[in-house]
């Protein structure tokens, strides 16, 4: 791959994926991504349909069991 350049747009940065990537990994214009940080890497994985859902549902349950995993966190 070669390399890219972050850039300042208003209060926000940005970067550009080469399109030979973007075409590889079949991504989209609007494609979600999660941003993470792992041993000092900025590591982009792009967020489906699928694991958006999974997500969600994620965060319900953890809202609607938060006292309990709490409980089972302070035992």
């Amino acid at each position: 791959m070669g390399k890219i350049a972050l850039r300042k747009v208003g209060s926000s940065y940005v970067t550009t994926i080469p399109s030979e990537l973007v075409q590889e990994l079949h991504l989209k214009e609007g494609q979600k991504f999660e941003v993470t940080k792992e041993n000092g890497r900025l590591v982009l994985t792009p967020i489906t349909p699928e694991s958006e859902a999974v997500m969600k549902a994620h965060e319900k349950v953890l809202q609607k069991y938060r006292a309990a995993f709490q409980k089972l966190a302070d035992a």
